[in-house]
């Protein structure tokens, strides 16, 4: 065994350390790193399930993580042929930055071997089937259907493996000298805001949905969208981009997240997702007032934003077929009280000590449910799915 070559230069650092950058293959990293847990904070379970779903739900073969900072305490573990440098075999790179990252990859590695575990048993059964029953031309699509799915998984698995992650190794650092590494790279992380993630992210195609929307659609653009961190007092802006990637999941689905689903069917017909939002926001917004981003204006509220999406929700599929003019539900706003004082809102709702609706936004979806009954009696017809908010 020759170890993990590693094509790197080492540059002076600090007089006594020295410092490498390189790329390493992802399966290089999940055998050659360990955790040290006096240097690291403690592993969370949720930070590694969301990077997991993120590579999981995308169906990401390739990664582009940003760099992950390790040490190597040992020099004596490193030795030097005609080749280059090499780790001994056996040898560990201590993880200071990156676990997160580096865990969630074999985490999606063990799931996708799992998966091909049980494609593979159900190959075999099939195929014994098969041979008692050669006729059988069902049993034979579905063995070419599954050994399909079985190809396609294992090249995934074995690219995202491959996949390369820019890796930056401090070398002859102490434990005390790694600790103090660690704590001044997560000392004043500055972490992205969503509205950048929304503006510029292309991987999650609902994002290229609303990114289209934005930057065409007359009425938004009137109506302004901010794209700051959140929306204050003070900000005449309609919506937001984290506003608006909620409105247009409860609109598409029905529910407060994005699902698989959801980004199948986009990636199948964008341009009919972008179209459905196009008319959404078209047919709606000339039904507000002016500038309905103005706090005086109950239209202001993202709960109230939301709560009109997943009313609409209800007329834009019938029995998962899109419905033409679903839009005319949108007609009960022609004339609609978007004050404060509005009696069925305040009825409702009640009013906080400045006078104002209280609309504050919730995540357990209780005032949306209120409202989108109250659209529905405003529609004046039998509710297409009752209770679906408030459940």
């Amino acid at each position: 065994m020759d170890g993990l070559k590693l094509n790197m230069t080492i540059h002076p650092f600090c007089e006594r350390f020295g410092l490498a950058t390189m790329p390493i293959q992802v399966q290089d990293l999940l055998n050659y790193t360990t955790i040290d847990p006096m240097v690291q904070r403690k592993l969370s379970s949720g930070q590694r399930r969301k990077i997991s779903n993120y590579l999981q739900e995308r169906e990401l073969d390739r990664v582009f993580f940003g760099p992950v900072t390790l040490s190597l305490r040992d020099v004596a573990s490193l030795t030097k042929s005609s080749e280059g440098l090499a780790l001994r075999p056996g040898s560990k790179l201590s993880i200071l930055d990156g676990q997160h990252r580096i865990l969630a990859l074999g985490y999606v590695n063990e799931q996708l071997l799992k998966e091909s575990r049980r494609l593979e048993r159900k190959l075999a059964s099939l195929k014994v089937a098969i041979r008692k029953n050669p006729e059988n031309q069902e049993g034979v699509t579905e063995l070419e259907l599954l050994s399909g799915q079985l190809e396609a998984l294992e090249r995934r698995r074995l690219e995202l493996m491959e996949s390369e992650l820019a890796v930056q190794i401090y070398i002859g650092l102490s434990e005390e000298e790694e600790k103090q590494l660690f704590g001044d790279i997560n000392s004043k992380v500055q972490l992205v805001s969503k509205e950048l993630g929304h503006s510029f992210d292309s991987i999650d195609p609902l994002n290229l949905v609303i990114q289209q929307v934005v930057d065409h659609n007359v009425f938004l653009k009137g109506a302004g969208v901010e794209r700051r961190a959140n929306l204050t007092a003070y900000n005449k802006n309609f919506t937001s981009f984290s506003w608006l990637y909620s409105a247009a999941t409860m609109l598409f689905t029905g529910k407060m997240q994005p699902s698989y689903e959801l980004a199948r069917r986009i990636k199948k017909d964008p341009s009919a997702y972008i179209e459905m939002l196009h008319q959404f926001y078209t047919t709606l917004l000339p039904l507000m007032p002016e500038q309905p981003g103005l706090p005086q204006y109950s239209s202001s509220a993202r709960a109230m934003q939301e709560s009109i999406a997943l009313f609409a929700h209800r007329y834009l599929f019938t029995d998962g077929q899109y419905t033409k003019n679903w839009t005319a539900c949108l007609n009960i706003f022609e004339g609609f009280d978007w004050s404060h004082g509005n009696e069925h809102l305040v009825e409702r709702f009640g009013l906080l000590d400045n006078g104002k609706l209280n609309l504050i936004h919730e995540k357990s979806l209780r005032k949306h449910g209120r409202l989108v009954q109250l659209f529905q009696e405003l529609h004046g017809g039998a509710d297409p799915a009752e209770d679906e908010a408030t459940a």
